[in-house]
């Protein structure tokens, strides 16, 4: 029964176009579907259709309907080989072609064959299978068929020409004929034109609506954890064994906001907070949440990775240098300026959503109140950094040990503060700026 269910499911994915399709959006592959759905059927109508013309069909035709036959089905299977290699626009116009090639061939067999209508359908699907980026090859591939159909209206109704295996039975005078011909074809087209032109728009205004989700989505969570939310409602919280946390806080923020105007206390704080944010990008970290004029982020969440606590560090140095020249362009300036302290540990953790709204990614553990006690427990100017996440990073920068500091409701802690880089891993002439001594030793991590 298992085997059944699989062949089903197999048959059904292969009929969905699952595979030729996947990694598209759903406005992507709609056109993708409809050459695909347009080459299925081009293969099997005329392939059914042979047996009725062996039997039903005078003898005389039947070479010319067979050749035809093969001209249709063999650029139909090499437009569905590119269809699979993902030629999509090239598959769509070959399968375009093919079509109106074998229309063609069969009105220009029987002078009454309803084929000439086939003209009339494919003319829209130019619209339905190209995709929205070649709008003028879709107009030129849509035109050309009502072109067919109105010089095959004139060439048999009008002037009585004969086709391969017969005359049309009836004639009528062009000027009966043609302008209703014209005008229905001119304003199908008009009509079909500006059908999808509508649908084009509305489909890139809802791209780019939902383009603006997925960014502000990705803006307050990780990327796998909001793809998670959207599959399935939830996201379990996870337990990481080896983790690092930051906390940064301002001094004298209270005494200099007093000193502001709202306005002008969030824009100094945006400008500090969207700095921050560009650091957690250079450094594969995660900002987690800012409260008043506190900036928390983490490193190996929501991937796990070895490199957190170092890049930790190197993002507070970073930040710290950024503050620091904050500080002396406003000392210069005769202005109240802010300077920060950093706290970092390293230790297990748990991540994750929790609750039903307003989703916000979060952090607890033990780790995350030392973390918050190494910060509270600095200097301002100072990276402050816990015993646990020095023996992490003692390898790769200068340290200095403080002692066992006393931290509110933990008890004594092992701190250091962090200087900078080694010497042997810092370029020469810039402070901060690793050398390769220091790429190879972070890339053994």
């Amino acid at each position: 029964m298992k085997k059944v269910n699989d062949i089903y499911d197999a048959i059904r994915e292969w009929f969905q176009a699952k595979k030729i399709t996947s990694g598209l959006t759903q406005s992507e592959s709609r056109p993708v579907r409809t050459t695909f759905y347009t080459q299925l059927s081009m293969f099997a109508v005329p392939t059914l259709l042979t047996i009725s013309i062996y039997f039903n069909e005078p003898p005389e035709t039947h070479l010319f309907s067979f050749i035809h036959y093969f001209l249709l089905i063999i650029p139909i299977l090499f437009a569905f080989y590119l269809l699979r290699l993902r030629y999509y626009n090239l598959s769509a116009v070959i399968t375009l072609i093919a079509v109106n090639y074998h229309l063609l061939a069969l009105t220009m067999s029987q002078a009454d064959d309803p084929a000439q209508l086939g003209f009339l359908l494919t003319s829209t699907l130019s619209f339905l299978m190209i995709s929205k980026k070649f709008n003028t090859a879709r107009i030129i591939i849509s035109i050309l068929p009502l072109v067919l159909f109105l010089f095959s209206q004139y060439y048999y109704k009008v002037l009585g020409g004969s086709g391969i295996f017969g005359p049309p039975r009836w004639v009528v005078p062009a000027e009966y004929l043609m302008p209703p011909l014209i005008l229905l074809s001119f304003v199908f087209f008009l009509v079909v034109y500006q059908f999808v032109k509508a649908v084009d728009l509305a489909e890139a205004k809802l791209t780019e609506e939902h383009k603006k989700s997925e960014q502000l989505l990705l803006n307050i969570l990780p990327e796998e954890i909001a793809q998670e939310l959207k599959e399935k409602g939830v996201s379990e919280p996870r337990l990481y064994n080896s983790a690092t946390v930051c906390f940064t806080d301002f001094k004298g923020f209270t005494q200099i906001a007093e000193t502001l105007s709202p306005t002008e206390l969030v824009a100094e704080l945006d400008r500090c907070f969207s700095y921050f944010d560009s650091v957690m990008a250079r450094h594969n970290l995660e900002k987690l949440k800012t409260i008043g004029d506190s900036y928390m982020f983490a490193g190996s969440i929501p991937e796990s990775n070895s490199t957190h606590a170092v890049d930790c560090v190197m993002a507070a140095l970073e930040i710290q240098a950024f503050m620091n020249q904050m500080k002396e362009i406003k000392a210069n300036q005769g202005l109240p300026y802010w300077e920060l302290r950093l706290g970092i540990h390293s230790g297990d953790l748990i991540a994750g959503v929790i609750g039903e709204k307003k989703f916000a990614y979060d952090v607890w553990s033990d780790t995350v109140n030392t973390a918050s006690r190494c910060e509270s427990s600095g200097i301002p100017g100072r990276i402050n950094i816990s015993g646990a996440t020095y023996e992490l990073v003692k390898d790769f920068f200068d340290c200095e040990y403080r002692g066992a500091v006393p931290a509110k409701n933990k008890g004594e802690i092992e701190m250091y503060f962090v200087n900078g880089l080694l010497a042997d891993l810092r370029r020469a002439g810039e402070e901060r700026i690793p050398n390769e001594e220091f790429r190879k030793r972070y890339n053994q991590l």
